[in-house]
């Protein structure tokens, strides 16, 4: 249903197909070898706040609130890159675990935005070295809602109603556990063969 594309595969976690009735056509594919992109990542923050968290290079994905207070408190845009090579050929691009939202481009080349698991896209890769995959993930508000809680920050400005939990009581996210972001994995390259 999100792509419009017809097949047959093994369905994802929570992954949807429309199943055509009697009369219906289906241009059936296979999967091949799966590769893990087990490559370096460069990440660099584009834009958010409080402030832009200083990039860092990662040899394992996770949230990139493991890198410390600063990089808690940022809700925002980061960008995720790295450098790898693959046979060319067609490819379902599985993104893994995603907080929240991502937009990929391989080779300068935009493949489109995933805003729910499974994180996946269909690409076709030409070159075997040298392919540069780029994919910028925004997080969610919570982190940074907290980080603003937690410093006594006025943000909560409404001019109908004050802003109230569900006690209605005074809302307060200082006490929240701090939420993951980022490109969590693992990425994936698993070949067509059809």
């Amino acid at each position: 249903p999100l792509t419009g594309k017809s097949g047959s595969r093994t369905l994802p976690p929570n992954g949807s197909v429309i199943l055509p009735g009697y009369g219906g056509e289906s241009s059936a594919w296979t999967e091949g070898a799966t590769q893990v992109l087990k490559n370096s990542w460069e990440v660099v923050f584009l834009e958010g706040g409080p402030t832009l968290p200083p990039p860092f290079p990662c040899e394992k994905l996770g949230s990139w609130t493991e890198q410390g207070p600063e990089y808690e408190a940022f809700a925002g845009t980061a960008r995720y890159t790295s450098v790898f090579e693959v046979n060319p050929g067609r490819y379902v691009l599985d993104l893994g675990k995603v907080c929240e939202s991502a937009r990929v481009r391989l080779n300068g080349e935009e493949l489109g935005v995933v805003i729910l698991a499974p994180f996946t896209l269909e690409l076709s890769i030409s070159k075997p070295t040298g392919n540069v995959l780029e994919i910028e993930v925004a997080s969610l508000a919570a982190n940074r809602i907290r980080d603003l809680d937690r410093r006594g920050v006025v943000w909560q400005t409404f001019y109908d109603i004050n802003f109230v939990n569900l006690a209605y009581k005074r809302f307060d996210a200082s006490q929240w556990p701090v939420t993951p972001c980022g490109l969590l994995g693992p990425v994936t390259l698993t070949q067509r063969t059809d």
